[in-house]
């Protein structure tokens, strides 16, 4: 797998839908990414990932993140596929989801009810995209110049994660095992996207 190449496809992946071919079904020819138990992460870390990617990508009338196996593919992706700059920045950002968690609500994030995880993140969220633009925020990101928000590269990981995971390419997305040519989808409001190309 191509770290420059992954990292431009999931920036892209996050502005666009997944418009799919075969490849797209990484499911099926993967390789292996570091395991959870050899990626040098604290248990309390490992938990933080696990309920933070369940918050963002929560279970509803479709699975969530934890079901799709999320949480380990984040974590293996984090440690074979990102600089140690990026690295750096996102294990400072585990640290400081669970200061603000403790300073506002008096325990850390994985302790917290889904209503206040649910705050957390979306405050985190709106933050980063207040970051990217340049403006003051309360992550300063001094010790990081040059990369976005630590939220953005988790966020953007999560839904290429989800989204090519098989879970949430068959199970959320609509997926075709011999898609066809381009063609003009019909579409009625409220319908899933497809993983692939629509069949005939």
């Amino acid at each position: 797998m191509n770290r420059r190449d992954l990292l431009k496809f999931i920036a892209t992946a996050t502005g666009a839908s997944f418009v799919c071919s075969p490849a797209m079904a990484v499911w099926q020819t993967q390789p292996a990414l570091t395991a959870v138990k050899d990626a040098g992460l604290s248990e309390n870390t490992v938990a933080l990932i696990t309920e933070l990617c369940e918050t963002v990508i929560p279970r509803t009338d479709t699975p969530g993140a934890k079901e799709a196996g999320l949480p380990a593919f984040f974590i293996g992706m984090l440690r074979d596929c990102y600089t140690a700059e990026q690295q750096a920045l996102m294990e400072a950002g585990f640290n400081d989801i669970d200061v603000r968690s403790q300073q506002q609500f008096g325990k850390p994030f994985v302790a917290l009810t889904q209503s206040q995880k649910t705050a957390l993140a979306s405050e985190l969220d709106a933050e980063a995209l207040a970051f990217n633009r340049g403006e003051q925020t309360a992550w300063k990101g001094d010790e990081y110049e040059g990369l976005p928000h630590y939220f953005t590269l988790y966020k953007q990981l999560m839904i290429f994660g989800f989204f090519t995971s098989k879970v949430g390419a068959t199970e959320v997305l609509r997926f075709s095992e011999v898609p066809g040519d381009y063609r003009d989808i019909p579409y009625k409001k409220g319908d899933r996207a497809w993983m692939t190309v629509w069949p005939l």
